[in-house]
Parts: structure tokens; sequence; C-alpha cells
């Protein structure tokens, strides 16, 4: 499983200010008025991150998805089957939405699927009063358009966290569990792999530094015991297993929004890496009924250390969608 990130290359996105990514997802399946397709021809769902100031609201019949930004500006999700009357066609069907002339001229930005496996186009359209952002992408023959609809007075104060969705965007490759998780500053957001949702680089420090990794991994039902988990993280830093399920060493269990949440962090007591450093590991269960998420980072013990308050607001930021 290789989530494909959408890499944006028109100079047009690259200019705009970017916000902080945050990885969350929402899956989206096909739109109901479509014609049924064989399996093989089923086009893959798009996930992406709706900002949380967004209200969502009830799609209409050709919408995936619909979001309320402020007064006079929304922002919709829609889907098709084929090429849904091509690009020129749509490029001035929004032309004629925000008053401006038809054109022959549909060329707009270039964006990039990152393996090169599909693309995308970008257009601006800006009228006197109404103006549209607007993403067209096209996947196993079907279109998706991502669309801002803002007076234009509206419009730059609208533009960075539509920006920032369509930089959230990724084709479905799989039917693995999703979470909502906020990418702490600093941490390199990585295709998850195996088992892993996701994986986060945190970079070294310094010319001997050593790289910390972060894991997100969904399992079936309860996971485990937290003893249980708990003792297999302790013999990768090489410390006694525990033996009772009160131990404190086990952490703090606290009640999160989608279930119950155990944070834990232990330090080896012999060095595991060159020049005497210790290893450490700080990890998470979220525990929802169908699904236990488990988080983990490991490293260095005075990488782990300085990150951990980062990596338990990483945790807590978690929602199932």
């Amino acid at each position: 499983m290789r989530p494909i990130a959408l890499a944006f290359l028109s100079v047009a996105l690259l200019s705009c200010k970017a916000k902080k990514e945050i990885p969350t997802y929402r899956v989206a399946g096909s739109n109901e008025t479509s014609a049924p397709r064989p399996a093989s021809q089923t086009p893959r769902p798009l996930r992406w991150v709706a900002p949380e100031t967004w209200e969502e609201q009830t799609p209409g019949s050709l919408q995936v998805a619909l979001y309320r930004i402020a007064p006079e500006i929304t922002a919709s999700v829609s889907q098709f089957p084929g090429d849904a009357g091509g690009i020129l066609a749509n490029v001035n069907r929004w032309r004629a939405q925000v008053g401006l002339t038809p054109t022959t001229d549909a060329t707009g930005d270039t964006m990039a699927l990152e393996d090169g496996h599909a693309q995308a186009r970008w257009f601006e359209l800006k009228g006197t009063e109404r103006s549209i952002l607007a993403a067209i992408i096209p996947v196993d023959g079907a279109t998706w358009f991502f669309k801002l609809d803002s007076s234009t007075v509206a419009l730059e104060t609208a533009r960075p966290a539509f920006m920032d969705l369509l930089k959230s965007i990724e084709v479905a490759t799989s039917d693995m569990p999703r979470i909502k998780l906020q990418t702490p500053e600093g941490w390199n957001k990585q295709d998850g792999e195996k088992l892993r949702f996701a994986t986060y680089v945190i970079p070294a420090t310094g010319p001997d530094g050593i790289a910390g990794d972060v894991s997100v991994i969904p399992l079936p039902g309860d996971g485990g015991t937290t003893l249980r988990n708990a003792n297999l993280w302790r013999a990768q830093l090489r410390l006694p297993p525990l033996e009772k399920e009160d131990d404190p060493a086990l952490g703090e269990t606290t009640t999160h929004p989608d279930g119950t949440l155990t944070l834990l962090h232990m330090s080896s007591a012999e060095p595991l890496f060159s020049n005497n450093r210790h290893g450490a590991v700080s990890a998470a269960i979220l525990r929802t009924g169908e699904v236990t998420w488990f988080f983990k980072m490991a490293g260095e013990a005075n990488m782990v250390s300085s990150h951990r308050a980062k990596f338990v607001d990483f945790v807590r930021t978690a929602k199932v969608p």
C-alpha cells in the first residue's frame, strides 16, 4: 500500500503561501449517479484533507462533498464518469459563472501525481464579482473536480486553505483503515508500506545525529493487551519484561473522542547506539473498538525525549473518519 501524493508543479501553486499540511484523510467513493462499472474499471477513490474551519454541508446530487467556508464562499468536490464533457467545456462553463467570455484555450497549469500515473489541470478564473479556483483530476476513466467558488474580494482570503486541501489529495490504493493526523513541524511524512499506514522521519541533527522513526500501524480488534505490546517494545530496548497489568511503567490510559488512549515511554538501560548513546521509545495505543492504532516513536534517547511532547500532541490529533 503506497498512497500517491499530489506534487504540485505549477508556478502558480508554488508561489502560494503554504500552511502546515494536516495529513488527515477523507475517503470518497464513486458518485451514486454514475453508471455501474465492472470491478476492474471502478475508479479508485480520492482522499483529501478538509480544513477544520470548513463546515461540511449536504452535497448536491452531482457532488461528492460540499463545504461552506464563509458567507458566499463554498468548496465542492464532484466526480463524473469519463471526461465529463472535456476540459474546455468545463472551463467555459466556469467562465460563464463568473461573467467571463468563452475561450478556446483551456491549457491551465499542470499538476502531476508523484508517480506520473495521472495528471491534473489547475485553473484560476477571476471575474469582477465572482471568482473560481478549480482543479480537474482524471483517475481511472473518471474525472474529479475540486472547485472553490468565492466572491472576488474574498478570494485571497479563501485561497490558502483551498490550496492546503489540494496539496493533501491522494489516490486510494487499498482498503487499509483510515485515520486523520496532523503532522508536527519538522517531521517528514512518507508513504506507509506493508503494515504501516504512515511513516514519519525526524531528521537527524548534527554530523553524528541519528534520524528518528515514527510509525502508525492499524490492527483489527483490540490489538492485544497493553502489557503484551509494552513488553515487545521493551524487548527492542533490551529491557526486562513487565509482569503486572497495573505496573506504573505501562503509562496512562485516558479517554479519547474515538475510544481510549494509552501513552507510555521507555528508555534503554544500556547504550544501543554509537558514542555511548541510549535508545528510547514513546508509544501510544488508540483503541477504537473495531481497530486498534499503534503509534511508535523510536530512536536515540535524547532525540526521543526532545520530541516527546510533540509526539503526544501528534497522537492526540488523531481522528477516525
